[in-house]
């Protein structure tokens, strides 16, 4: 099945559309343009979820957009689905079956920016942002059965050994630092999958939260974190990472100022965001689909912070 066909599932909603594809990250998606002038995005589903099958995120989005958030709700089909042609939506949470690999889903297209422009007034908007985010999912009513996030083990248990030596000289005289630094936070249900591509911002707003198909327990703040990390690989790659360390600490300040943080957290934040650039460097070596670049563009992330460890761990509690 091709997104031309796919799309006939939504007829009545978007008419005789027009269909371009959109900058791939995982799963194919396309920008859609109805008939009457709205903009969708139409995603081919991942034959094996994440993290939460459509049902279970759709429960979740229903929940936040009751909440005032702005994320991206699935359009049902002309046939009342939430998803076209999926073999399994996983209405049974126990029941751990694929989508399909042909599976298809709607949704309206949020605006979003693709600069990354650093100043704190930006920093903190997001970082309150994502602490909205947070505080409504650990609010959410709905049971999700998901996996469960323990960074410091998942990373730097067993499968470290299997990281290369450039990466894991880098990071041998941190790791039991990093290791304690994660220990005994607090956990609750989190994005899972927090990055730039899935926070949209415009105009200096956060206007939509995307790609809630992870859902896992873990630590709270892992999403700032996440968030973090993406934001930093961007600048190092191609920008001024210099620029988001000096407002590192107004998007912790955001966050806490409505999901407070314990001093432990707010501690842990700089950590955590090196432990996600490590666990990102050995998903593109080790994950499904190895990703050379990907690789790279961690290691290089890394090797930027591990140089200025100690002044960027302090940033987030400095006042």
């Amino acid at each position: 099945m091709d997104e031309f066909a796919a799309l006939q599932a939504w007829k009545s909603v978007v008419g005789s559309a027009r269909v371009e594809p959109m900058d791939r990250v995982s799963n194919q998606i396309w920008k859609v343009t109805g008939e009457d002038g709205r903009e969708w995005v139409l995603k081919h589903l991942p034959e094996w979820p994440p993290g939460v099958g459509p049902v279970e995120e759709y429960r979740v989005l229903c929940h936040l957009q009751a909440g005032g958030l702005p994320v991206a709700a699935p359009v049902v089909t002309d046939d009342g689905l939430i998803a076209h042609n999926a073999d399994n939506l996983r209405t049974d949470p126990h029941e751990k079956q694929p989508t399909g690999p042909h599976a298809y889903a709607l949704m309206p297209l949020l605006p979003n920016d693709l600069a990354r422009n650093e100043s704190p007034g930006l920093a903190y908007t997001i970082g309150r942002g994502i602490g909205r985010l947070d505080r409504m999912l650990a609010e959410c009513p709905w049971q999700v059965t998901s996996f469960t996030d323990d960074p410091a083990p998942d990373t730097f248990g067993d499968d470290y050994a299997k990281l290369p030596a450039e990466l894991r000289d880098l990071i041998d005289p941190l790791r039991d630092q990093l290791w304690a630094a994660l220990t005994d936070l607090p956990t609750q249900l989190t994005h899972g999958d927090c990055n730039v591509g899935n926070i949209l911002v415009h105009d200096g707003e956060v206007t939509g939260y995307i790609d809630l198909d992870h859902l896992p327990y873990g630590p709270r703040v892992r999403d700032l974190s996440l968030y973090l990390a993406s934001r930093l690989r961007d600048q190092v790659t191609d920008g001024d990472p210099d620029a988001m360390a000096a407002v590192l600490r107004h998007y912790v300040a955001g966050y806490h100022s409505i999901h407070p943080l314990t001093e432990h957290e707010q501690a842990a934040v700089v950590p955590l965001l090196l432990t996600t650039l490590v666990g990102g460097a050995g998903w593109c070596l080790n994950g499904w689909v190895p990703d050379p670049s990907g690789y790279q563009r961690n290691l290089r992330a890394i090797r930027w912070i591990t140089t200025r460890y100690d002044h960027l761990a302090d940033a987030p509690t400095s006042r």
